[in-house]
């Protein structure tokens, strides 16, 4: 019994040993793009998008097959977001050329930049409730707003000192309130946009890549940042605290588990890492030889939630905490 439990035990480990580096040759192979964002259809499951860095990918049939681009090309799309009451509207914010919208899923485009005066767009968020209210997040500009589906768009940056926005998120259930991640912490409007403050305390001058909020209590907060770890917040952004063990790495990607909001997921340069216990401690979620995890995204809409990596290769999926990861498909250029 000894020796057949041994070999079995053998097996396996060959076979995930085996697993592994059949997707780290999938990766590293000829065309694949290197991917920013990841979107979904808010009811169909079937359709994702992918921002690579040749154009917008769109996949019919949830990644399964090969990613065709739907125009964009060469723009590097960096951030999509789409219209809950209006799937077919998309909006992209892209490496240095603005803002584009599309009114057919993705089939054309137009540019919608105008009174945006940086055009290096690193973070959109959508009105919940109305799809003709974008806020934009610029890497040198600030915050841009319009109203009226992207024809203009306005500067509202009274009180926020740092311009340099890298994540820019709306609260779903108080859509007048927005969280801006920037180069030296993180930025608070409870009106719109029409005026910010810092929200400091425990987590001042730090640079914020990444920002997530509780799926079932969006007081609840969580950034990621370089080189100082994830810090929590469980008052709406009035205080900060660090995890027991922080994750020191380059961190550039947050997702959280919709089914199970204790778990944390963070993209880094080393991986992806995932927190069962609100981000206080964290463990290896697999891809440990990503140069970059750029995004990661739940689809609460599948079940189990289905966790989509965005980085150097295209775009991986998992259902089981990172312990296989499963190439949707590449994207190719």
């Amino acid at each position: 019994m000894g020796p057949l439990k041994m070999s079995k035990s053998l097996i396996a480990l060959f076979a995930a040993f085996l697993s592994v580096h059949i997707i780290h040759a999938q990766m590293a192979s000829p065309g694949h793009g290197e991917t920013q964002a990841v979107a979904f259809h808010p009811t169909n499951p079937d359709i994702i998008y992918a921002g690579a860095a040749k154009g917008l990918c769109k996949s019919l049939n949830g990644g399964k097959d090969n990613w065709p681009t739907y125009g964009l090309s060469m723009l590097s799309p960096r951030t999509i977001v789409i219209s809950e009451a209006n799937p077919d509207l998309l909006y992209v914010g892209t490496h240095k050329m603005g803002v584009y919208r599309s009114k057919d899923g993705a089939i054309t485009w137009e540019a919608v930049s105008e009174g945006i005066s940086y055009r290096e767009m690193r973070g959109l968020a959508i009105h919940p409730k109305n799809d003709q209210v974008v806020y934009a997040g610029t890497d040198g500009g600030g915050v841009f707003k319009t109203t009226n589906g992207g024809r203009e768009w306005k500067e509202i940056n009274r009180g926020l000192i740092d311009k340099v926005v890298r994540v820019l998120v709306i609260d779903p259930n108080q859509p007048d309130t927005l969280y801006a991640g920037t180069w030296h912490g993180v930025y608070k409007t409870t009106d719109g946009g029409v005026s910010w403050s810092a929200d400091t305390e425990g987590i001042y001058d730090v640079d914020v890549r990444t920002l997530s909020l509780d799926p079932t209590n969006s007081n609840i907060i969580y950034v990621g940042t370089q080189p100082r770890g994830i810090f929590r917040s469980e008052d709406a952004g009035r205080t900060w605290t660090a995890g027991k063990k922080p994750l020191m790495e380059h961190i550039e990607s947050m997702a959280i588990d919709p089914a199970n909001p204790a778990h944390v997921y963070v993209g880094t340069r080393a991986g992806v890492f995932v927190s069962t216990d609100n981000a206080d401690t964290f463990e290896s979620a697999g891809l440990r030889w990503s140069n970059m995890a750029w995004t990661l995204a739940f689809d609460p809409k599948t079940d189990p939630p289905t966790l989509y990596y965005g980085g150097v290769g295209g775009v991986l999926k998992t259902t089981t905490r990172g312990f296989q990861w499963e190439v949707t498909g590449p994207i190719r250029p």
